[in-house]
């Protein structure tokens, strides 16, 4: 259930919106059902149920009505009501946050198989911008095995690139470094962050000698190809693709320079967990031959 925090609160009411399967979401409200919804944002719980109580004994399937009666009671402690109130909405509506705060009435009443069959239905049926661990209303639950098995299924749902081996073979280039040329002069820092709940990586790379860049690196299931997408000071993007292959990501792109088609690698080595190689290079005879460009030393801030 959500707390009662406005911010959350509002977003209890944009989630029913959204995830609500109902004609009735896209009619027009009342001036009774506008009425009532205004006493929810004020968090005015008992007058709140006094017009929705009303609302539900005229119109019995109104779903937004039942599912903010239901909301309205979690929040006055009435949990036997607000159950009532979410079975009574979720066949009308199919809404995963009412099954959701259907488990966490249900919780609250220390019932707690109706609380994880509720829960685990909510997460089928794609609840989502819900905490499952922090969420005080599953407290009583919390200690059944069947709960972590819930929430590693969440977690699967809502994070699903964490746990494809193929999102996770840039890892090791997570984190903050300071870069080093051969030569063992400091060349910059990089701070390299994922986004996206691990489905890309995030560059931000800082030279010392003032010019800055970002890339986006990410994965591609539909290629089977990992893609980074370079924009430094220059105005001009540069898109390498490449695989993990031989222990290394290995980026190239192809351009022409003066009409001569140029292949440009880019290769990140692990060296150990907390030093990276990134070694840039240049071919203009199909990759017989390399030149190279910048070999880079990555060495983990401590």
């Amino acid at each position: 259930m959500k707390t009662l925090t406005q911010a959350l609160l509002t977003l209890s009411i944009v989630l029913f919106v959204i995830t609500g399967v109902f004609a009735q979401q896209q009619q027009p409200m009342s001036p009774e059902m506008q009425a009532a919804m205004q006493l929810v944002r004020e968090k005015k719980w008992s007058e709140a149920v006094s017009v929705l109580e009303a609302i539900t004994a005229v119109e019995p399937k109104n779903p937004r009505a039942w599912y903010f009666l239901g909301n309205s009671y979690h929040q006055l402690g009435a949990y036997e009501k607000a159950v009532t109130a979410f079975e009574t909405n979720i066949p009308i509506s199919n809404n995963p946050s009412a099954m959701y705060n259907l488990a966490c009435a249900y919780s609250r009443l220390k019932k707690t198989e109706k609380a994880l069959e509720w829960l685990e239905k909510s997460i089928n049926g794609g609840v989502f911008g819900v905490n499952l661990e922090k969420d005080e209303d599953l407290n009583n639950i919390r200690g059944d095995a069947r709960f972590a098995k819930i929430v590693d299924a969440f977690d699967r749902r809502t994070r699903p690139c964490m746990y494809q081996a193929e999102y996770r073979q840039l890892d090791f280039w997570v984190g903050m470094w300071e870069v080093y040329n051969p030569q063992g002069q400091r060349a910059g820092d990089s701070i390299i962050q994922m986004f996206g709940n691990g489905c890309g990586i995030l560059e931000n790379w800082t030279s010392t000698l003032g010019g800055d860049g970002k890339s986006i690196n990410y994965y591609d299931p539909r290629t089977g190809k990992w893609y980074q997408t370079w924009m430094g000071i220059n105005g001009q993007p540069t898109l390498y693709s490449g695989n993990f292959t031989g222990g290394a990501m290995r980026f190239e792109y192809e351009v022409l320079v003066n009409g001569v088609k140029t292949i440009n690698y880019l290769t990140f080595t692990k060296i150990d967990d907390n030093t990276v190689r990134q070694l840039g290079e240049t071919s203009t005879d199909g990759g017989k031959t390399r030149t190279t460009n910048y070999d880079f030393k990555y060495v983990r801030k401590k």
